[in-house]
């Protein structure tokens, strides 16, 4: 695959007006079970932009505040690139911006997903469990991991 011509890759919260670039992504991303527009604006989410187009989002949820220079704890909800901008930095660079927060943060992946679980592991994710049929469709454990700063 040839790397695309691109500017550099702009990190920001999601505004209402990228809903629907960010559904299309979903829908190519994950035929099972899509978030809808009503779960997408109950969480944070922060965008991937590319040549002023949205190419990848990441959701998320604080879990614990961050108090008194101490990190809190966030969990990564989900994360989508849009799949012909794959491999072109876009999930590194949203995953640096959660990163950024500080403190813990959670993720479950896909047992089968080995390059997802090959970038969380590159930032220094740990594996701290398994849940047993976590996926639905079809079915398959998932791999709880996390990262602590």
């Amino acid at each position: 695959m040839t790397t695309k011509s691109m500017s550099s890759v702009r990190v920001r919260a999601r505004r209402q007006t990228d809903l629907d670039e960010v559904l299309a992504i979903e829908r190519a991303c994950f035929s099972d079970a899509p978030w809808d527009a009503e779960s997408l604006n109950r969480y944070d989410c922060t965008v991937a932009e590319v040549d002023s187009a949205v190419r990848g989002f990441l959701i998320s949820r604080e879990l614990v505040p961050s108090l008194e220079g101490l990190g809190g704890e966030r969990e990564l909800l989900n994360i989508a690139v849009d799949p012909a901008w794959r491999r072109q930095g876009i999930a590194r660079a949203l995953l640096e911006h959660e990163i950024a927060h500080g403190g813990a943060l959670f993720l479950e992946v896909r047992n089968s997903n080995l390059a997802a679980q090959s970038l969380y592991k590159s930032y220094g994710f740990t594996e701290i469990g398994r849940r047993d049929e976590y996926y639905q469709s079809p079915k398959e454990s998932a791999i709880v991991m996390r990262l602590k700063w």
